[in-house]
């Protein structure tokens, strides 16, 4: 319930602020998440990146702005922050499908809802969940910098260019991985493709051009995982987020999360991998 209530004062506070400057460090102290950590978790949660919901309800709200009061079309572009009446129409036309004055004029527009974060009754999902302290290990791999969670095989195939599986397995016990980790200031987050390495291998996995990753002990939401990737892992975000925290009355650490693969086709019904999730007590 405490999530719940936290996500929807963030999401009030932005409310609040479309017609002004949004503040990273409110939706940090609102949401009790890192702002880069809120932005991928309503990411997962609702299906939205948080700046494209931000600008979605700021579009909808312009138009209800052009048709119920008097203002101008430049005076609206500039209060939702579009630096001139151009760009400002653009972007009104694709998402309305109507131009900023034809709205005003008394033409049809889209309208897009503010989210809530409500409970509801759900068709008896389960997943496979068990909490567990994993000791502190080291990872080897790249990562790449991203404001937003998406797809990253062209990173997997940049890191199998470096060194092929057979090569990589040798560094630790064969474990690879899908990281995602804070950086900048908490304001994105790093995606890493590594896998498990032991001290012994560390020089040999900077020899070939990887990044070394500590990480620390951490109690983890240990995941269950069945069916195809990507499928399976925002499914099992999706009841991490909507299930397991109101539920149990837990919340993401801010730690690195990891996506742990199993050999075998990722892309078959019968895949079996597991997700990790760092937790603390509400």
């Amino acid at each position: 319930m405490n999530m719940m209530n936290s996500f929807n004062r963030t999401i009030d506070y932005i409310e609040s602020e479309l017609d002004g400057r949004i503040d990273e460090k409110e939706i940090a102290r609102l949401s009790r998440y890192s702002f880069a950590l809120f932005s991928r978790l309503f990411s997962i949660l609702t299906g939205y990146s948080l700046s494209e919901y931000i600008r979605l309800r700021k579009l909808s709200r312009a138009a209800a702005d052009l048709r119920n009061t008097d203002k101008k079309v430049i005076d609206v572009a500039l209060l939702y922050g579009y630096e001139s009446p151009d760009s400002f129409a653009a972007a009104f036309k694709k998402f309305h499908n109507a131009s900023p004055s034809e709205v005003k004029q008394g033409k049809e527009f889209q309208s897009f809802s503010p989210l809530r974060l409500s409970l509801t009754l759900t068709g008896g999902q389960t997943m496979k969940v068990k909490i567990e302290k994993k000791q502190a290990f080291t990872v080897a791999g790249i990562g790449t910098t991203a404001g937003a969670p998406q797809d990253f095989p062209a990173l997997w195939e940049k890191l199998f260019s470096k060194a092929p599986h057979e090569v990589l397995v040798q560094l630790g016990n064969g474990q690879s991985f899908g990281i995602c980790t804070e950086v900048s200031g908490c304001k994105s987050f790093t995606y890493t493709a590594a896998y498990d390495v032991n001290t012994e291998h560390r020089e040999q996995a900077k020899k070939l051009g990887l990044s070394l990753l500590e990480v620390p002990e951490a109690e983890y939401a240990v995941i269950t995982l069945n069916g195809p990737v990507p499928d399976c892992i925002h499914a099992g975000w999706k009841y991490v987020m909507e299930t397991f925290f109101p539920e149990h009355g837990y919340r993401h650490a801010g730690s690195p999360d990891f996506e742990v693969y199993a050999e075998g086709d990722m892309y078959s019904l019968s895949y079996s991998m597991e997700l990790w999730v760092p937790i603390v007590k509400e």
